[in-house]
Formats: structure tokens, C-alpha cells, sequence
């Protein structure tokens, strides 16, 4: 068996987190992690394989959303975790997208600790890329939005993070994206 399964157990995660059902997001990741378990070696490779590090990235966003400060450090593992399995792993595997998303949850979870230069660690590894999917394009505008509520309204690093977050999100070639939400 493929890693199907698991890929469809993580987007489920994922989607039963976004609407808020935290306790079904974490019994379906639960079942996403045991999925990859037992599954075999994917017969097809690229899109339709379903590396580990993905997992990792959509556990970690699933995490996110669940949120709570134990959710968040497993989130900050979890994407950690992304991370190092996308630069390590072949390079058929990488997706510069879920690797972007893994550093913004991780920005995303230092700021809810308080660690705004963490953060801004993790946000100048994103905002390094040429181009963003209209999806990391949202991520970012969010955490611009949440950099501009309190605690961080008004403070320094956070008013810095902010202006460079708009800075790359208003380029000319995101600029007629048309899928993208303004």
C-alpha cells in the first residue's frame, strides 16, 4: 500500500483543524502518522507521492490550527522537522511551497511565544523566493496581520517584519496574479 492514505489523513487533519474541530483534527492525524506506518514505497513518484516531509509540513500546520501552547511546540517540532527532511531528502521530493509554508508556521508559532526575531528568522527564509503561490501570498498577509495586533503593534521588530512582509507580497508579478485575494 502507498502513501496514499496518509496524504488523504493529513489533508483531512488539516481541514478538520481549519474549521476548528481540534479533537477529530488530532484523532485524524493520529490515524495520518499510523497510516505512514504501514504504507509501502509509492509506485509513482513526484505529485503523486507523498513524502515524509509533507507530512511533517501538514502536521505541523494542523497543529497550528489546533493551537494551545502544547500544539504549538508539537507544531514547531513537526515543521523543524519538515524542514530539515526537504533539504535532506532528493531533490524530486521538494516542494518549495510546503517548505515555505513549514517556515511560516514555525514564524506563526515563535510569535505566539513572543519570539518575534525567531520569527523573523523564518519569514527571511520565505521571503527570499521569487514567487509565491497565492497560498503562501494569504500566509503572509496574515502573519503581517497578526505582527500588526498586540502584543506587537507598535514595536520595532514587528513594524520591520511587516513592511517586508508587504514589501515582497506587492511585487509586480504577485500583483497580477489573478487568484490572488487582495
Amino acid at each position: 500500500m502507498s502513501t496514499i492514505k496518509a496524504r488523504l489523513l493529513s489533508l483531512e487533519a488539516r481541514a478538520r483543524a481549519a474549521e476548528g474541530d481540534a479533537r477529530s483534527a488530532l484523532r485524524v492525524l493520529a490515524l495520518a502518522h499510523e497510516a505512514r506506518s504501514t504504507a509501502g514505497p509509492d509506485e509513482l513518484s513526484g505529485v503523486f507521492s507523498f513524502p515524509e516531509a509533507k507530512q511533517w509540513a501538514y502536521a505541523g500546520t494542523t497543529l497550528l490550527a489546533v493551537g494551545g501552547d502544547e500544539h504549538t511546540r508539537h507544531a514547531i517540532s513537526a515543521s523543524h522537522r519538515a524542514v530539515e527532511l526537504y533539504h535532506a531528502g532528493p531533490e524530486a521530493d521538494r516542494s518549495p511551497g510546503d517548505l515555505q509554508a513549514a517556515h511560516l508556521d514555525l514564524a506563526t508559532a515563535y510569535l505566539a511565544g513572543g519570539e518575534v526575531e525567531r520569527a523573523g528568522v523564518q519569514l527571511s527564509e520565505v521571503c527570499t523566493a521569487e514567487v509565491f503561490t497565492a497560498s503562501i501570498t494569504i500566509r503572509l498577509r496574515n502573519l503581517a496581520a497578526l505582527l500588526g495586533s498586540e502584543p506587537y503593534r507598535g514595536a520595532r521588530s514587528a513594524v520591520d517584519l511587516q513592511a517586508h512582509i508587504h514589501e515582497v507580497t506587492v511585487r509586480p508579478t504577485l500583483a497580477g496574479n489573478p487568484t490572488e485575494p487582495r
